[in-house]
C-alpha cells in the first residue's frame, strides 16, 4: 500500500468512526441515509476522488478507491459511495463538473424509458445513466420512482421517465470499473466478517470451554480465511492493473468467498447473528446484495472463459501468466 493509499483509508476510517454507528446504520433501512459521514466524506473529497485535480478532485486511482471502499465495506457504510465516486470520474472524463450532493448509476440502453433497481435511485440529488452512446445526468425529481429494497433493505427503486440529452462518451470500461470498486466494499465486509467470528469463537463458551476450541469451528474459520486471502489477493491485483480478465477473475472469486462469509459467519456466531440488533448481519446482507452488482458472478465468470476459449492448447497457458498484465482498453 503506497503511503497515499494508507493516508486515504485512515482518513475514511476515522470519518467511519466519529459519524456512523449502529442506530445510523438502521435508520438507512428506513430510507434515511447517514448525512454527518456524507458530509465529512464529501468536504474531505472522498466523493470526487477520480475526478483529476485541474477539475477539482483528487485524481487518485482506482486502486486508492478501492481501499477506501474497503474501509466502507468492513463498516456497513451505507448509501451510494462507488456510485457518486464512479459518476463524478464519468462526468469529469466528459468535460463536466462534478455534481455537488450524491448521485444514482445505472446502466441502461440508449433512450430506456426504466431504469431498473438502481440503488438509493429515489433517495440522492441525480440519477446518472450511462448508455452505449455516453452519459446522461438528470435530476432524481424528474423521475416516477417505485421503491423497492435489497437484501439488506437499502434502497433499489425502479425509476419511470425518460433520459435526457446523452454526453456522448466512452463507457466501455465502466461497468468493469463499477464492478471492481464494489469489489472492495464486498472485501471489507468479508474482512470484516472474519474478524468479528475469529473473536466471537474465543469469547463463546459451550461444554466449558471456548467453541474456537473445537475443531469443526477451527477448520471453518481456517477455510474463511483462505477464501478472504485468496480474494484480496486477486481483487487487490484487479484494482491496480485495470485488467479486464483480473476484474473477472476477482467478481469471480469474491462471489465464493462472499458465500463462504454468509454462511460460515452465521454457522460461528448460531441464533447471535441473525438478530438484527447484531452487527454480522449488516455486513453478510449487504454481502447478497453486492455480490451480483454490476455484472452477476455468473455474468463475470462467462467474461472470464471467453477471455480464454479462443486459445489453443499451447497459448492457454501463457496467456493466463500473463492476464494480470494485459490492460483493458
Amino acid at each position: 500500500m503506497s503511503e497515499n493509499r494508507a493516508f486515504f483509508r485512515e482518513t475514511v476510517e476515522q470519518i467511519l468512526a466519529d459519524t456512523l454507528d449502529q442506530s445510523r446504520i438502521e435508520a438507512s433501512e428506513q430510507r434515511a441515509l447517514p448525512a454527518a459521514l456524507y458530509e465529512a466524506l464529501e468536504e474531505n473529497g472522498v466523493t470526487r476522488m477520480l475526478v483529476p485535480e485541474g477539475q477539482g478532485g483528487i485524481g487518485a486511482d482506482i486502486g486508492d478507491s478501492f481501499a477506501i471502499l474497503r474501509a466502507m465495506g468492513a463498516a456497513a457504510a451505507p448509501g451510494p459511495i462507488v456510485e457518486t465516486m464512479l459518476g463524478n470520474k464519468l462526468l469529469a472524463e466528459a468535460g463536466l463538473d462534478p455534481a455537488d450532493g450524491l448521485i444514482a448509476l445505472a446502466f441502461a440502453d440508449d433512450g430506456a424509458a426504466v431504469l431498473h433497481a438502481v440503488p438509493w435511485g429515489g433517495s440522492v440529488d441525480h440519477v446518472l445513466a450511462v448508455t452505449p452512446s455516453g452519459i446522461s445526468l438528470s435530476a432524481s425529481a424528474t423521475w416516477n420512482i417505485e421503491p423497492a429494497l435489497d437484501a439488506a433493505d437499502e434502497p433499489r427503486d425502479t425509476l419511470r421517465g425518460s433520459l435526457g440529452a446523452i454526453v456522448a462518451l466512452d463507457t466501455s470500461a465502466a461497468l468493469r470499473t463499477a464492478a471492481i470498486l464494489r469489489a472492495g466494499q464486498m472485501l471489507g465486509a468479508i474482512e470484516w466478517t472474519l474478524a468479528r467470528s475469529i473473536d466471537y469463537a474465543g469469547e463463546r463458551k459451550q461444554f466449558g470451554r471456548e467453541i474456537s476450541k473445537f475443531q469443526v469451528i477451527q477448520q471453518m474459520l481456517a477455510e474463511l480465511a483462505a477464501h478472504m486471502l485468496a480474494s484480496a489477493g486477486i481483487a487487490e491485483a484487479a484494482a491496480d492493473a485495470g485488467s479486464e480478465t483480473l476484474i473477472a477473475a476477482a467478481r469471480s472469486r469474491l462471489g465464493d468467498a462472499a458465500d463462504a462469509a454468509i454462511g460460515i459467519g452465521h454457522q460461528v456466531h448460531g441464533a447471535m447473528g441473525f438478530s438484527k440488533e447484531y452487527a454480522l448481519n449488516h455486513r453478510t446482507r449487504r454481502l447478497m446484495a453486492w455480490r451480483d452488482d454490476f455484472g452477476s458472478v455468473q455474468f463475470w465468470r462467462r467474461c472470464l472463459a471467453g477471455g480464454f476459449v479462443t486459445c489453443s492448447r499451447e497459448e492457454f497457458w501463457p496467456a493466463i501468466a500473463d492476464a494480470g498484465n494485459r490492460r483493458a482498453a
